[in-house]
């Protein structure tokens, strides 16, 4: 079994794609969690991924929204990378 356990949050809210949208970046370490017998487990280290969610805030408490969530096994995207696969993805709100 696969568990995720995170290793780091940047702090929310870091960057800003456009007014009112925002990219979370979180950081986990990937474990591979097998039963030995009854009480012992082995983890085997499997990397780590970066995960990139980007919420959009409309101003209201307690409301945001998830608009699409990217996982990268290796390098991050830049910002202006990740709003370029936004505007393909969700056109509507960069016009």
């Amino acid at each position: 079994m696969i568990v995720h356990e995170l290793i780091g949050t940047e702090t929310l809210f870091a960057e800003q794609l456009k007014e009112g949208y925002y990219v979370i970046r979180e950081k986990y370490n990937k474990l591979d969690v097998q039963p030995q017998d009854i009480d012992t487990f082995q983890q085997i280290d499997c990397g780590t991924e970066e995960i990139v969610t980007v919420v959009f805030d409309p101003g209201d408490d307690y409301s945001l929204i998830c608009l699409d969530t990217y996982t990268f096994k290796t390098k991050t995207p830049s910002l202006s990378e990740l709003r370029q696969t936004l505007e393909i993805k969700h056109k509507d709100l960069f016009q």
